[in-house]
């Protein structure tokens, strides 16, 4: 039996039986929860941070399958969003920063995000919080459900106008003794809760698509998930400044946490990184707290026996890595993001799986899980296989790219495209000037050696012969890179 019909024989052995009003007996088709989290670092228990105290995200890698090696398409939220929700990669959508409106108005009436086509072919469909960073699907069984909750809850952090307008006013984190239903991320996840009773009343699968906004900066969470880390918990970036051999156009150094109060353009000193990376976990905390409660109600519910549960990230983030505080950049932590999947009666249970893959992936798996259609158009490759065998042969690169030379730095805005690529062992990165289409720079990194991305090997010599194979793979690009 070929591998895909092994994959799909133990699906179908997942699906929950139930009884017609005649005594015949009928299968359901799969749920799907689909949860999103924003700015999520693959900083979490299971991803070897001992520190980090995530009970649901260990026990979504218990129950599922955890992707060591997840890369989005594009390490900024718009730009992430347009590609794995419509299965597309950044140069077709052509969406940056943020939705532009051919997107919005001509690419996804014709190429229809994933929400509205399960809500195509009969399921119960809503989505709640941030998924899509611009306009929210429309014709879903219920309306897009958005919180209620400002930036801050303390008066002394409250301030009238857009947040640009008060940004230097207040530094980014505040912890009151309030509890989650007070935040936006709490009210998402009671909501959500609500929605899935809702749904199981009904006579179809749902998907229902969850998008929680922390760790997203301002980094504002209840007391009680600050107090889980003590200052030995904090770890300061091993390298919190560019190499002599990474240019500088490769960050951005004013954005992210470093627009917040009056940092100066030199950095973040120390005790205000401590407490930063102190918030951001906080925040992790709150989160997965709530993906807890969402994971006891799918338990007790018993829907855990017909639904799928993936849990992403729309990118990564720096906490002073490479001299960043935010995402938009090119380097791994910023490209990487966790990535869980759970497939009821799946045989691989607690097992991650070191295969590249990407973000684009998300939407030709969804739909293969669920036995629907696969548009030839999507760019992405279903990773059903792997959730049969985590060990199988994969892809041989994982491809990314950002705009760079523009906020912060000497050059003029937009001056590169550059395109990164990780293979098992390297990521190679090339900057591609948008006047002349020559490629200026180059950037390559030894995972092996260099796990932190700081040393540039491409800047001495020796390298050639590597230089030159990778490049040719990323010529090939991601068509040449798919699984045999």
């Amino acid at each position: 039996m070929k591998t895909t019909e092994k994959y799909y024989a133990m699906v179908l052995a997942g699906l929950c039986v139930v009884a017609n009003h005649v005594g015949a007996v009928e299968t359901k088709p799969l749920n799907v929860m689909f949860i999103g989290v924003d700015d999520l670092r693959v900083q979490l228990n299971s991803y070897g941070y001992p520190q980090m105290k995530t009970p649901a995200f260990d026990r979504m890698a218990a129950m599922g399958v955890q992707f060591n090696r997840a890369y989005v398409q594009q390490a900024v939220c718009a730009a992430s969003r347009a590609s794995f929700l419509t299965g597309c990669r950044p140069d077709t959508t052509g969406v940056n920063y943020p939705y532009n409106p051919w997107f919005e108005d001509v690419f996804m009436k014709q190429y229809k995000p994933v929400a509205q086509t399960f809500a195509a072919n009969g399921f119960y469909t809503r989505t709640l919080g941030k998924v899509h960073h611009g306009p929210s699907d429309a014709g879903l069984s219920e309306p897009h459900f958005g919180d209620s909750a400002t930036d801050f809850l303390l008066p002394e952090n409250q301030h009238k106008g857009k947040k640009a307008d008060y940004t230097h006013l207040v530094k980014p984190w505040e912890h009151a003794n309030l509890p989650d239903s007070d935040y936006g991320d709490g009210q998402i996840a009671d909501e959500t809760i609500a929605t899935i009773r809702r749904a199981v009343k009904q006579n179809k699968p749902f998907f229902i698509a969850p998008g929680f906004k922390k760790p997203h900066l301002p980094f504002v969470c209840p007391r009680k998930y600050f107090d889980l880390y003590s200052d030995a918990d904090i770890q300061l970036a091993p390298h919190s400044e560019l190499g002599p051999n990474q240019p500088d156009f490769t960050i951005t150094y004013s954005t992210g946490a470093s627009k917040w109060w009056k940092y100066p353009k030199t950095g973040i000193d120390d005790e205000n990184a401590r407490q930063l990376i102190h918030s951001y976990y906080a925040c992790v905390s709150f989160i997965d707290a709530q993906l807890g409660k969402i994971l006891d109600e799918l338990e007790a519910q018993n829907l855990l026996e017909s639904t799928v549960v993936i849990v992403w990230s729309d990118h990564g983030w720096h906490l002073g890595d490479q001299g960043m505080w935010g995402k938009s950049t090119c380097y791994e932590w910023s490209a990487r993001a966790p990535l869980f999947a759970y497939v009821p009666g799946m045989k691989t249970a607690g097992k991650p799986t070191d295969a590249l893959v990407e973000y684009v992936d998300l939407y030709p798996t969804l739909l293969d899980l669920c036995g629907l259609p696969v548009p030839d158009y999507l760019e992405g490759t279903s990773f059903s296989p792997l959730l049969q065998d985590v060990s199988r042969p994969w892809k041989k690169a994982a491809f990314s790219q950002y705009p760079r030379g523009f906020i912060g730095s000497e050059h003029p805005e937009g001056k590169y495209m550059a395109y990164t690529m990780r293979t098992d062992r390297y990521r190679y990165t090339e900057y591609r000037n948008n006047k002349t289409g020559k490629t200026d720079a180059v950037e390559l990194y030894d995972h092996k050696r260099d796990p932190e991305e700081n040393v540039n090997l491409a800047a001495e010599k020796g390298h050639e012969k590597i230089i030159g194979i990778l490049s040719a793979t990323m010529k090939a690009g991601w068509r040449g890179a798919r699984p045999e």
